[in-house]
Formats: structure tokens, sequence, C-alpha cells
């Protein structure tokens, strides 16, 4: 049994990161690079499947590409976060919406996060983005 300490410490860790989930889409909604990557590691690892940078400067380039490209609009709900000490994992399910070459697109997937505490903050040190569909949104998904 742990202590009411410890418990009060995993629920303040859960917030804690469920938070980031939700700052990186408020950053990504704002278009804004800098602050998205600032929420990462610096070793920190991006994985889009056909895509994996690695550390703040390919991120950062990464992002601002990607942004230049897509105007996203990003929704996180269904967190599951497995703490261990300054480390954790995490699972969170994704929809998301953007305007790609003049169009609007719908996708759904989820993120597989690895998160580390550091300096008394959680950052992300790797996420990886799976998707189960990404569509134009007069295609639909079906």
């Amino acid at each position: 049994m742990s202590t009411l300490e410890e418990r009060v410490r995993a629920i303040e860790d859960r917030e804690a990161i469920r938070e980031l989930t939700a700052r990186y889409c408020q950053c990504a909604v704002g278009g804004d690079a800098e602050d998205v990557v600032s929420l990462f590691t610096e070793d920190g690892v991006l994985d889009f499947g056909e895509i994996v940078e690695q550390g703040h400067d390919r991120l950062l380039a990464l992002y601002r590409e990607s942004f230049r490209a897509v105007r996203p609009i990003p929704f996180v709900h269904n967190h599951v976060v497995e703490l261990d000490g300054d480390r954790a994992t995490g699972y969170c399910s994704l929809e998301l919406r953007m305007v790609e070459n003049g169009e609007a697109v719908t996708a759904a997937g989820h993120y597989e996060d690895v998160f580390e505490r550091v300096e008394g903050s959680w950052k992300f040190a790797r996420r990886k983005l799976v998707f189960y569909h990404r569509v134009p949104l007069s295609q639909g998904w079906a």
C-alpha cells in the first residue's frame, strides 16, 4: 500500500502529463513550433511512422515545415498513464482536423508516449503517432 504522499504525488504527476498533452494541442493550434518543441526533452523523438526526428533542432525544422503545410486542430482524450519514478509511458487518443492545400482533412489515431521529468517538469521523451485514418473530409473516413 502506498503512502498518502505517494498517492498524491502520482495524481499530481498524471495530471501534469495530461496537461502536457493539452499544451501540445494548444501550441499546435497556434502554429507555434518553438513552444511545441519546448515540451520535448533536448534529445526528444517524434515518430510519425514515415518520419522520425530527434533533438530540438530537427524537431523545430519539422514542426515549422508541418505548420506551414497544414493548420492542425488536434483533440486528445482517453489518457492512460503508467508512472515509473521520473519516467512514464502514456497513451492518448487523437482526433485531428486540418486544412491541407485549402481542403478540410479529418484524421484519427493515438499517441504512444514516453515522458521524463526534467528539472521538476514533465516533458515528452518520445511521441509516436499511429493513424487509423487521414482523409479529406469530403471523402469521409468510412
